[in-house]
């Protein structure tokens, strides 16, 4: 049986996506390729979420980010055709696009650092005065307050703009003022469209779970959870 890269090549782009979620990895190499290949057949939607969570596991990755952008000016000019109300992140503020930029792992990185370098500062300043007072009041004392101070700011922006995490959408659907089929419609989203998912979902009908979420500022709806990709 032909792996989905053989597959690819031979331009059966639809039979190596099922040949490649056939043995899901969940890595970023994974939606990397998923969003090549829903690209190759000009869904742009899905080629960009799935481009969206690969840039999400591996930022610095400069071939993910180069057909990113390419699947955003893409999707962009999808949203306009159709005259979309609800843009590629219409639900985010600027502190979760803020928040969305950075890695956790980077952070507590630069935390680390800066604390062993702080804590160094510290050291060398007391054992030439054998004062705590005099210590804090150097320059050097200062510096690490500062530093400290900035970055655990910096890390409170990046918790407060993750409380409601990101997700894309992966099938254009109606999104509903509650959780089920029975409730009104209140408008249309296409995939690829990034949302802020609002809390935990909640069970419909014993088995299927539905989401609350923010599409746009300050606007709320519910959707099927199985129809979001957690970013």
């Amino acid at each position: 049986m032909a792996d989905f890269s053989q597959l690819a090549a031979a331009g059966q782009y639809r039979e190596a996506i099922q040949t490649l979620q056939q043995s899901p990895t969940y890595d970023a190499s994974y939606f990397y390729n998923l969003g090549i290949l829903y690209g190759r057949l000009n869904q742009s939607g899905l080629a960009h979420a799935y481009l969206e969570k690969a840039n999400r596991l591996n930022p610095h990755d400069p071939e993910i980010i180069r057909n990113l952008k390419i699947s955003k000016k893409q999707l962009s000019k999808h949203l306009m055709e159709v005259h979309s109300e609800v843009g590629i992140d219409s639900a985010s503020n600027q502190m979760e696009q803020f928040a969305d930029r950075i890695q956790g792992d980077e952070i507590l990185g630069v935390m680390g650092l800066v604390l062993v370098v702080v804590s160094l500062l510290w050291i060398r300043a007391y054992l030439k005065t054998r004062h705590i007072t005099k210590t804090f009041l150097k320059p050097s004392g200062w510096f690490g307050v500062l530093a400290l101070i900035l970055v655990i700011a910096f890390y409170g922006v990046y918790k407060a703009g993750s409380y409601n995490p990101p997700a894309a959408v992966l099938i254009k659907q109606s999104l509903r003022s509650g959780p089920g089929l029975n409730y009104p419609e209140i408008t249309s989203i296409e995939a690829g469209v990034k949302i802020r998912m609002m809390g935990s979902a909640v069970t419909v009908n014993e088995n299927e779970l539905w989401q609350k979420i923010r599409y746009k500022s300050e606007l709320t709806a519910w959707i099927p959870l199985s129809n979001l990709l957690p970013l």
